[in-house]
């Protein structure tokens, strides 16, 4: 491994000039241009790469804050647009200056990416889309900055979440509105954590108000656009098929309503649609037709996390800063063309 040492002797010059001219100083430093371009050649010739991570830790609560997002490299990477526009918004209402660092990650394997984790590298952290053993995993370490988990349950870390039985009631409202008996469900193929208690919250509120979900009437598809068309061709080739879809997925829905479009299928005339919205309003509001969807309203959950590290960091105490908050977002709905209601019912 190339260090500071190896390219100062290559450059012919001292150690702190070389950190000098990594860290861009070189202009407050009055580091003569000669100087300079014999580093940077050095570097180059030797191929040196900054440690990153140990100059943060040298750095730790000297400098503004690090702050970093853990994300899943899947089909919820569509969400990160919404999230980082929640933060953007907090950062300017607060004046927070820190910097962001996104990390990501593979379901199942944060370990394998937690070692500035355990070593306290950041001095915040928020953590979204953990599978159950990734919780497990994150609940076993004690770290010593604040974390935040997205949408999950925890005693030991910060929360900011969505209630599903909340999200439930929502769709489930809409259809005694129109006093729907029978509806069809699209659920996402291998389910998340979150959308896995939504689903299933969903099914059980239906139960309680006597809407008729037949197990030949539950599709599965994968979370994305193309799983969507799959879905409507599986809606398409169902018998007695239901005139109402509750689709635990915006994605997925974009998707059936293309292929519906494609075959001259009419929403809502033919097939009305309700959806949990998870991309952010617009992607629903300009679909054709417009989604019906009870909102996930991302934003506001990475403004929630955001104010909850700012007040965290604030405090000088350890222990302080470690005390979890759990603050939970109500859903959002939004009554659009695939579904919607008489005037004297819109909400």
């Amino acid at each position: 491994m190339v260090t500071l040492k190896d390219v100062a002797k290559l450059a012919e010059v001292s150690v702190s000039t070389v950190s000098i001219v990594i860290n861009g100083k070189s202009k407050e430093r009055s580091i003569p241009s000669t100087t300079y371009n014999k580093v940077m050649k050095a570097i180059d010739e030797l191929g040196y790469q900054p440690n990153v991570s140990a100059r943060r830790l040298r750095n730790l609560d000297r400098a503004k804050p690090i702050i970093a997002l853990y994300w899943t490299l899947d089909a919820r990477t569509n969400m990160l647009a919404a999230l980082l526009a929640g933060i953007q918004s907090e950062i300017e209402k607060k004046q927070f200056d820190f910097e962001l660092v996104i990390r990501i990650y593979t379901n199942d394997q944060i370990a394998k990416d937690a070692k500035e984790i355990m070593n306290n590298t950041y001095n915040g952290i928020i953590i979204g889309a953990t599978s159950e053993a990734d919780l497990a995993y994150l609940e076993s370490l004690s770290p010593r900055m604040p974390i935040v988990l997205i949408n999950r349950q925890s005693k030991k870390f910060s929360t900011v979440y969505v209630d599903s039985g909340e999200v439930a009631l929502e769709a489930v409202s809409l259809l005694t509105k129109q006093s729907v008996q029978h509806i069809g469900v699209v659920a996402v193929e291998s389910p998340y954590v979150a959308s896995n208690q939504r689903i299933n919250a969903f099914l059980e509120e239906c139960r309680k108000q006597h809407i008729v979900v037949d197990q030949s009437h539950i599709i599965t598809a994968p979370n994305s656009l193309a799983g969507g068309v799959t879905a409507a061709e599986r809606y398409l080739q169902m018998t007695d098929r239901p005139k109402t879809i509750f689709c635990e997925s915006d994605t997925i829905v974009m998707g059936m309503i293309h292929e519906f479009n494609r075959l001259k299928i009419k929403i809502p005339e033919e097939v009305a649609i309700i959806s949990i919205g998870m991309t952010g309003p617009d992607a629903t509001q300009y679909s054709t037709p417009p989604i019906t969807a009870i909102d996930i309203p991302s934003e506001q959950i990475a403004a929630a996390a955001i104010s909850i590290l700012y007040k965290s960091l604030s405090q000088k105490n350890l222990h302080e800063r470690l005390l979890p908050v759990h603050q939970k977002i109500a859903p959002t709905t939004y009554i659009r063309a695939s579904f919607p209601l008489p005037p004297d019912d819109n909400p």
